[in-house]
């Protein structure tokens, strides 16, 4: 025969799933003549010197477009068919083919070389091998629920590493590889089908590991829906990846007792016995990361592997995955790898998905330091790798929400705080949070004095006590809240512009507030400066100018007293002063802020610090006496701790004035309300007094106080007297001061 148009005197179709060269050489067994002969009359090349002796021919691997075309003229099979027949229809998700040397790049994706088979298969079929028996990913046999075998039961060779002899008439179902100790040229010819297989249960973790892959090779261009992988799934070339990495490990790694729900017993002891073998001949390839590259020799150690893998990579969510491989990464960390969680993208000589990052980091949050849990975002099993996040820095405060500090901050049984300036280091911990910033770098960025050290010890504390099991967690989604949704405020621009300032607000202007509000007020209006630096910056006071920052702990302790026991009226001028210094330098910003993060996600964290809204303002102000009180008593009647309830006199100011002090603050909360009344609407003092439900005395005095003055009272036909009777004047009464 010879090529020139003409086409096979016998036609025999392709049984379906069979490899190009099983059908070629089918055919020459059928017509009775050497394999050459029939690649001529195919027009493929008999001698392939561009590959190396123990590579199949390219055609057999990837076969171009004129050679496909030729075959179909001679053979009269449809072109698709025949690119079908090759390892082509693989290419670039189960196998990875050169396509400059046609071809499988045995480093890639478990690349082998040669084939398995099913005996049984090879004996109802006459010796006609399927593709798929090629791959690294075939290991059984559904049909017959059997393990594949890997090797010719007499000279121990892996069948089909080449093409079969040219010269030679093919005898399919027999081994075609040399024959031991035999002529130069003699074939073993060992039917393979006379070898004992490995049965196999129907339902059991093997044969379903099988079917599962075999589903996913039949439809290469579907996405992969696993909670692994997130929403958007993932592509079947990146499944198979992270299948090989995990494989890979549990070769190396793990031990007999940790695969006893892999597969059958028989299974498992022929796995045994391929490892043993291998680490005592030395083999080649049997470096200890070995079949992180290339895939095993044996299909019972490949059953297992990929059947350990799929389980965890098909597991219900990112931390179960991590829960489920967390065996195999103690395991691969006690032979002496380092398991950074930094380099679990290289782990087992090459790039896997993030999420299964995310669980091998998850697996190992344990056993690594608590500021690469905060980076790496362990806590939330993140699949986001670490970035430069110090944009961050701009929507931070100096020092933590007030809100979150209370939150998040842990104390001693004592009472007293487990570290000095926690907010200002949980600042610094929440820049962290996803960030390749290191830590003193992050101290400067938010404008604080604490220490590295400072920072890594309140971390390790946190990590180490029951009560702030979840405070990495809350921290991670508090920086995550801030990079979604961002600040209204930049913190970054008020810290350059103001921790320069020595002054806020007039001293007299505060003095003359606190002589109208309270009966011992304080001359010094320091407090109100600092007051407003810590309202507008987020940093402490002891950061401010040395003109108004305290200097000694006495002074620190005074401002903290200073801030739960204003008076709302002071409140209302310290905000007023803070949002005219805003619209001085034209910052359109509200003057202080908390984020809010949905109260559902934080319900179930365990953190060492009471919700600050389970006490409402209303409850406060019921708590809290006239007149002077101890904060502890206050902490008492609200069932709380004393730090909750400084925060909440902080944010919702409680006028604890005696009644005449108090009474004299609603006056000055209302006098410009009267101001109006009287002046603009020209109201009468008593049309005032009725409107306020007060005496006109009252009414009288605070205009009179304040500086408003009063119109000349002029009598109106008609109106009645409102003198007052004398028996009821009162002692101090004044004439005229009743009247309009």
């Amino acid at each position: 025969m010879s090529a020139g148009g003409r086409t096979l005197p016998i036609r025999y179709a392709p049984v379906v799933g069979e490899a190009l060269d099983s059908w070629l050489e089918f055919l020459a067994a059928r017509l009775h003549c050497r394999f050459s002969d029939v690649l001529r009359s195919l027009g493929l090349p008999v001698r392939d010197v561009g590959l190396s002796n123990p590579m199949l021919p390219r055609w057999a691997v990837r076969s171009t477009a004129a050679e496909i075309a030729s075959i179909s003229a001679a053979s009269g099979v449809a072109e698709a068919v025949l690119v079908s027949m090759t390892l082509r229809r693989f290419d670039g998700y189960a196998v990875v083919i050169r396509p400059d040397q046609r071809r499988v790049e045995r480093r890639v994706l478990w690349g082998r070389a040669g084939s398995r088979y099913c005996p049984v298969c090879l004996d109802e079929s006459d010796g006609r091998w399927q593709l798929s028996w090629r791959l690294g990913w075939s290991f059984a046999c559904t049909r017959h629920q059997v393990l594949l075998a890997d090797r010719c039961p007499a000279c121990h060779r892996i069948p089909r590493v080449r093409a079969h002899p040219r010269r030679e008439t093919p005898r399919p179902g027999r081994c075609a590889g040399p024959q031991l100790d035999g002529p130069r040229g003699a074939r073993c010819h060992h039917p393979l089908s006379d070898i004992p297989v490995v049965a196999l249960e129907h339902d059991g973790p093997v044969a379903r590991t099988q079917r599962l892959i075999d589903h996913l090779l039949a439809e290469p261009e579907q996405t992969v829906h696993w909670p692994l992988y997130g929403a958007g799934g993932a592509s079947l070339s990146v499944v198979l990846r992270d299948v090989r990495c995990l494989g890979g490990l549990i070769l190396n790694h793990a031990a007999c007792s940790d695969l006893t729900e892999a597969a059958e017993p028989a299974v498992l002891r022929q796995m045994e016995v391929y490892r043993s073998r291998t680490a005592a001949t030395g083999a080649r390839h049997s470096r200890l990361d070995a079949h992180s590259y290339y895939a095993p020799d044996d299909a019972a150690a490949t059953a297992v592997a990929l059947a350990t893998a799929l389980r965890v990579l098909a597991a219900p969510s990112v931390p179960a995955a991590g829960e489920a491989v967390r065996w195999l990464t103690e395991r691969v960390s006690s032979s002496g790898r380092a398991l950074h969680p930094g380099g679990m993208a290289l782990l087992s000589g090459g790039s896997v998905s993030p999420g299964l990052q995310a669980a091998l980091r998850c697996s190992r949050e344990q056993k690594v330091m608590p500021v690469a849990r905060l980076r790496h975002r362990t806590a939330i099993a993140s699949t986001r790798a670490p970035c430069n996040q110090e944009v961050r820095a701009r929507v931070l405060p100096t020092a933590l929400w007030p809100e979150w500090t209370l939150r998040l901050a842990p104390w001693h049984a004592s009472g007293k705080p487990v570290a000095r300036r926690t907010d200002e280091l949980l600042a610094v911990a929440c820049l962290l949070v996803g960030n390749t910033t290191k830590i003193h770098t992050a101290v400067r960025l938010m404008g604080t004095t604490v220490s590295s050290h400072n920072v890594s010890s309140l971390l390790a504390e946190l990590t180490r006590r029951p009560d702030c099991a979840d405070v990495l967690h809350a921290l991670v989604l508090l920086a995550d809240h801030l990079d979604q949704h961002g600040s209204p405020i930049d913190y970054a621009r008020r810290r350059a512009l103001f921790t320069t300032r020595s002054s806020f607000i007039d001293p007299e202007e505060w003095r003359d507030l606190q002589r109208r509000l309270r009966s011992n007020h304080l001359p010094d209006a320091a407090h109100a400066q600092r007051w407003i630096f810590h309202t507008l910056t987020g940093s402490p006071p002891r950061l401010a100018h040395p003109a108004i920052a305290p200097a000694t702990p006495s002074q620190r302790g005074q401002y903290l007293r200073f801030r739960w026991r204003i008076l709302p009226a002071e409140v209302d001028l310290l905000l007023h002063a803070a949002r005219a210094i805003l619209d001085e330098h034209g910052i359109d910003e509200p003057v202080q802020w908390t984020p809010r993060l949905d109260a559902a996600a934080l319900s179930t964290l365990r953190l060492p610090g009471p919700d600050p809204d389970s006490i409402s303002a209303a409850e406060l102000h019921r708590a809290v006496p006239g007149g002077d009180f101890a904060i502890a008593r206050v902490a008492h009647t609200l069932n709380t701790t004393t730090a909750h309830a400084i925060y909440l006199l902080s944010q919702h100011p409680v006028d604890w004035s005696p009644p005449r002090f108090r009474h004299t603050q609603y006056t000055a909360a209302r006098i410009g309300q009267w101001r109006t009344w009287y002046q603009d609407d020209h109201y009468s003092l008593q049309d005032i007094a009725d409107l306020e439900g007060t005496t006109l005395a009252t009414v009288r005095l605070a205009l009179l106080k304040y500086g408003f003055p009063l119109r000349t009272a002029v009598p109106q036909p008609g109106r009645p007297s409102r003198r007052i009777p004398l028996a009821r004047r009162p002692a101090t009464w004044l004439p005229g001061l009743d009247e309009v």
